[in-house]
């Protein structure tokens, strides 16, 4: 039996595939392109008969229905011999599937299977009738006659005119004694280029070698795929290594037809040979989580967590990919910065009128902000809400300058901001899908935005520090007390957007509090939790509640009903109808405007410096579907996922484990100079799923990698708040940290990373202090402090010379501890409770090459929670435990 609703969604899927593929075929014929016919794999679904399926007890999830584990039992021997496509049928059900992959040829609901050595979760609808069910596993049988593996065939080859053909068709076809030289004189451009027609496949590696001599250096290349909308790059510009350069691409993209192009230094010729485009199959390793077996204190989490990203129409797509450009301008407008940059010079009018213009352009509009031709660089801009089918490109080297605090007090871009100082033309430069108040969302996304260089891989600049002074305060909320940096800089805003880019962008910061290009949820920004708190006194929250006329027996009336979470037992657990106990996790209602997150976006090559050190490059605090590419930070945090600030009032957290989480985040070449960490993961209270990391370089920084776990001052009498995790975490290639200053510590850090300090840096704390290690405490941590209460007056003459850490007391500097932190598990051995009462989580670090370069204990790579110290050296129980 199969849900009716799910079949229709799927049914108009196809015949959106159907008229797709038709409009495909037609731009082929129209253009004259040589397209391959698109190929299937040809082969039979069989069921495995070695193999059983062992069906756990029934559970039940509030708002969803009932679900199953279902495990298969095979032996050794006929696990070897399995394909590598696997599937789970359901031959016979009581209760519709509502999670299904697909239905099969006999109209059965089938679920794809990653692996024999996992779990599949089998969801039911509920309805009033007893419940059974049959399934089998079956396997995907290829026929003999299915094309090779390597895809690329010469007589589908268009190469440039800059190549000799057929010493280039030799090396597509293996020659590994010839080298594919392109005679490209006098020029570096990206007109070398090589196109494919090929066999349509996934999970494709594209590959080149290359002569390491100079004269012949490809200097950087580029991989794009053709779609409908036209060449969307899977690979952006990056510079090419001597010998073997590799790119895998995301394995849910397909294709048919690849492009090369390749870039050398002007008067230079280059060079390939072992030129390559294979597919390989996908390699799936059995998630590191246990089993769930039932009476598991783990089910009270969600050890699948994302399935799929549903829009605001209700539509789930499960593949949906990266940024993918939309916009095609053949006449870009051009903005010319002023020819003398006086202090009352405002662009920021014309760049909104120019971006409302384009907004409305067929194919979308581009805007250009060009050199003056005198030289003169710079654009003066407050905040700029970018629409949607736009793009806005930028000249290398030029500069815009943020009004901030300082221009918008002396020349306001509006009337009303001196009535706040936190308006956002002090604060913000782009923001996307941003609602102008939580009384007033958008009722769409924007979609489709993009902002760049002209040159791709050339960077223009922000400046968020000439206008942005320090501006020292206490902090109202948020975790820790004590003075710190108030200023407000953000750059990139984005919120209620989907499919957007952001690249090549020089950001200069001045350890203002927030992360340059920032992900996050367009909300209402009231209670995230539609219930109320279970600690010794339960507290009801404004909203949640009718307050009566004045005179009335009494003035608060209950929640709204369809607010309310379930009914409780005598125990005080939530139960439902039947009264199956219901985690808090999953029973309590949450606020659904935090929902309203990016989805589908591209941030690459970005760097900034002097960033804040708890804030950062780039953080995504809600998004799915996002890859990170190349950032660089000098202080602060490369990257950094994480929803909120974790305090037992942060209303992100509050709104429960889906919303303002993220899935499907991509990370990769991160680096971080005299920072706090390259990368930080921290799911406070979200189920996180399918993170990828790649490739970090930290230098003089605390750590490499950071992957903390939910941690809440008011560990479980919140019920409201429960721990988080990350299901399917993977850490790939080079992580690295390397140490180059030794007579005083440079890494600006927050007050975790101090729980893990080396012995070294206790050394160094007790020669300065005149202590030994065992007398040190929390207060030696910083060398300059602000001590007592500080007037208004005082705090208006603070400089960031009066700090150990320019961003304030909260912060602290000291020496790089390891390569990688891994707070999410107890030890190597032990991971920890799971559950959501604690929220320990495995990290998968067999693909990683960590390295440790010129710390005092080189063989130190990984330290965990439980290797937590206070500064004296003896266990941190409390932190550990919090």
């Amino acid at each position: 039996m199969v849900n009716t609703n799910l079949s229709r969604v799927f049914l108009n899927k196809v015949k959106n595939v159907q008229r797709s593929f038709t409009s495909l075929l037609i731009i082929a014929f129209t253009c004259q392109l040589s397209f391959n016919v698109l190929a299937e794999e040809e082969g039979t679904w069989v069921a495995v008969d070695e193999a059983s399926v062992e069906q756990s007890s029934r559970y039940t999830k509030r708002g969803v229905g009932y679900y199953t584990y279902n495990d298969l039992v095979i032996s050794d021997q006929a696990q070897s011999e399995l394909s590598d496509k696997l599937r789970l049928v359901i031959t016979s059900n009581s209760h519709d599937v509502i999670n299904t992959s697909g239905i099969d040829t006999n109209g059965f609901p089938y679920l794809d299977v990653a692996s024999v050595n996992e779990s599949t979760q089998v969801f039911f609808a509920a309805k009033r009738a007893a419940f059974s069910y049959t399934a089998e596993l079956q396997q995907f049988v290829v026929d003999a006659t299915q094309a090779p593996e390597n895809l690329l065939l010469v007589e589908n080859m268009a190469p440039s005119a800059h190549w000799d053909n057929t010493v280039l068709a030799n090396v597509v076809n293996g020659d590994e004694s010839q080298e594919a030289v392109a005679t490209l004189v006098g020029a570096a451009n990206s007109n070398v280029y090589i196109i494919f027609d090929i066999v349509e496949s996934n999970n494709l590696v594209f590959s080149f070698s290359q002569d390491a001599a100079s004269t012949n250096k490809v200097t950087s290349w580029e991989v794009a795929h053709r779609t409908e909308s036209g060449w969307v790059v899977l690979k952006t510009w990056g510079d090419a290594t001597p010998g073997l350069n590799t790119f895998t691409a995301n394995a849910n993209v397909s294709a048919n037809k690849i492009r090369f192009r390749f870039r050398t230094t002007a008067g230079s010729n280059l060079a390939v040979n072992q030129l390559s485009v294979v597919s390989q199959p996908v390699v799936v390793d059995p998630t590191p989580d246990p089993t769930p077996t039932p009476g598991d204190p783990i089910l009270d989490t969600d050890l699948t967590g994302y399935t799929g990203y549903t829009d605001e129409h209700g539509v789930t797509t499960v593949d949906v990919g990266y940024f993918e450009n939309k916009v095609f301008d053949e006449t870009p407008d051009e903005l010319i910065a002023e020819a003398v940059f006086a202090d009352t010079v405002n662009d920021t009018a014309r760049l909104k009128t120019a971006l409302n213009k384009a907004r409305r352009e067929v194919d979308g509009g581009v805007v250009r902000l060009l050199a003056n031709p005198n030289g003169q660089n710079r654009f003066s801009l407050s905040h700029i809400a970018v629409p949607s089918n736009t793009r806005i490109e930028v000249e290398p080297g030029v500069v815009l300058e943020m009004r901030g605090t300082i221009k918008e007090d002396l020349y306001p871009t509006s009337k009303n901001d001196a009535k706040n100082k936190n308006k956002p033309n002090r604060q913000f430069l782009f923001s996307f899908g941003r609602s102008n108040g939580p009384g007033n969302l958008l009722a769409e996304r924007i979609e489709n935005v993009e902002v760049r260089s002209m040159v791709p891989g050339e960077k223009f600049t922000i400046d968020a520090m000439t206008n942005m002074p320090h501006d020292y305060g206490y902090m109202n909320g948020g975790n820790g007390n004590g003075v710190v940096n108030l200023t407000r800089a953000i750059p990139i805003g984005l919120f209620y957007v989907k499919n957007f880019a952001i690249s090549d962008i020089n950001i200069e910061d001045n350890h203002t509090e927030s992360v340059a290009v920032q992900m996050f949820a367009d909300a209402d920004y009231k209670d995230g939790s539609y219930t109320y708190r279970f600690g010794p006194t339960p507290l009801y929250l404004e909203d949640r509640y009718v307050r009566n006329p004045e005179g009335s027996p009494s003035l608060n009336r209950p929640m709204n009903p369809v607010n309310i979470p379930l009914a409780t037992n005598s125990n005080g657990d939530f139960i439902n109808e039947s009264g199956d106990i219901i985690p808090d996790m999953f029973a309590i209602k949450r606020n659904p405007t935090y929902s309203r997150t990016p989805v589908k976006g591209s941030i690459n090559n970005i760097k900034a410096t002097h960033s804040h050190t708890g804030y950062g490059v780039v953080q995504v605090y809600g998004g799915d579907w996002i890859e990170i590419d190349n950032i660089e930070a000098f202080n602060g945090i490369g990257v950094r996922l994480e929803a909120g600030n974790g305090t037992d009032n942060d209303n992100f957290n509050r709104s429960g484990p889906y919303y303002s989480s993220m899935n499907k985040i991509k990370i990769s070449n991160i680096k971080v100079t005299n920072g706090f960490t390259g990368v930080w993961l921290k799911p406070h209270s979200k189920i996180m799923k399918d993170i990828t990391v790649e490739n970090i370089e930290a230098i003089d920084s605390g750590t490499a990698l950071l992957v903390g776990k939910g941690s809440f001052a008011c560990k479980t009498s919140c019920r409201d708040l429960t721990r988080g995790r990350i299901n399917n975490l993977v850490i790939k290639g080079d992580i690295s940290l390397t140490q180059t200053v030794f007579d005083a510590p440079v890494a600006e850090v927050g007050n975790n990373i101090t729980y893990l300090i080396t012995d070294a840096n206790r050394e160094y704390l007790a020669n300065l202090y005149g202590k030994t290690t065992d007398q040190l405490t929390r207060n030696d941590l910083q060398q300059k402090t602000i001590t007592g209460t500080q007037t208004p007056e005082q705090l208006a003459l603070l400089t960031p010379n009066d700090f150990d850490n320019p961003s304030g007391t909260r912060w602290y500097k000291i020496f790089p501890t390891a390569p990688v932190l891994a707070l999410s598990m107890l030890s190597e051995t032990e991971v920890g409770n799971q559950s959501a009462k604690e929220g320990f989580y495995p990290a998968d670090f067999s693909k990683a090459n960590i390295r440790s370069i010129g710390l005092p204990d080189s063989d130190t790579l990984i330290l965990y929670r439980g290797d937590m110290r206070n500064p004296n050296g003896t266990p941190a129980t409390d932190f550990i435990n919090k």
